[in-house]
């Protein structure tokens, strides 16, 4: 009885292996069994098809729209969804008020991290109400002055005083593999691979983005009305939550 048992296990064992190797394998980004659970699927597809987005339970992802006032609003709304593995993002702008001839310039995106959930340290001050920034990725959403196309950012660590504003950036250089990005004219959409973040990613971070015009800022999300107190319509970083 116990050899027909053993060998009723090892059956299963062969079954299970085979099944995993023709288990397809999810959009573009790291295998998943490079992952600790091998089960792992990606939630969304980076391919500049956003339908996947809306089979997300929304009370899981955090959205910011351009407040009504705000003195910088060409980025229209920015949607956030994290698992433990990547940080996925999705957002628009505003058409009319990006150009990306090549004479002017290819539009800077900057994602701005506050990874350890330390407001004692990181800093930028400078377009929103806390300044806790670690980590900037710096990239363009037409690389080539011409069309959209992959966001490939270059990776900087804060360098100045604690919760001090200035571009105070020590450059990390790129991290292969750390991002991957597609989109359309006026939508894009991107992930950040947690596992190659260069510093510690909590369960709760914030994070708050910018869209650029010849390296100034016309696009800030989350933003504030501008108001007489408020003149320049700070607002606090996104609080996201990692869903497990």
């Amino acid at each position: 009885m116990k050899k027909v048992f053993t060998f009723m296990a090892i059956a299963a064992t062969i079954l299970a292996v085979s099944c995993k190797k023709n288990d397809p394998k999810p959009g573009p980004g790291p295998d998943p069994e490079d992952h600790e659970d091998p089960e792992y699927v990606m939630p969304i597809t980076i391919d500049g098809d956003f339908s996947d987005w809306a089979k997300l339970d929304a009370s899981k992802m955090v959205v910011a729209q351009s407040a009504e006032g705000a003195t910088k609003e060409a980025l229209k709304v920015v949607k956030v969804y994290a698992d433990e593995f990547f940080v996925f993002v999705y957002f628009e702008w505003d058409k009319d008020q990006i150009s990306h001839e090549p004479d002017v310039e290819l539009v800077p995106f900057h994602v701005y991290i506050n990874g350890d959930n330390d407001f004692t340290t990181g800093g930028y001050a400078d377009q929103w109400a806390d300044a806790a920034f670690d980590i900037m990725l710096e990239g363009f959403v037409y690389p080539d002055g011409k069309s959209v196309g992959a966001y490939e950012p270059s990776v900087t660590r804060w360098s100045g005083e604690p919760n001090a504003t200035g571009w105070t950036w020590e450059d990390v250089g790129e991290i292969a593999g750390i991002t991957s990005g597609a989109g359309i004219e006026g939508k894009y959409e991107f992930y950040i691979n947690r596992s190659l973040y260069p510093g510690t990613f909590a369960d709760q971070f914030t994070i708050g983005f910018d869209i650029q015009q010849s390296w100034n800022s016309v696009g800030i999300l989350p933003n504030a009305a501008s108001s007489e107190e408020d003149p320049s319509g700070l607002a606090p970083s996104l609080v996201i939550n990692t869903n497990k």
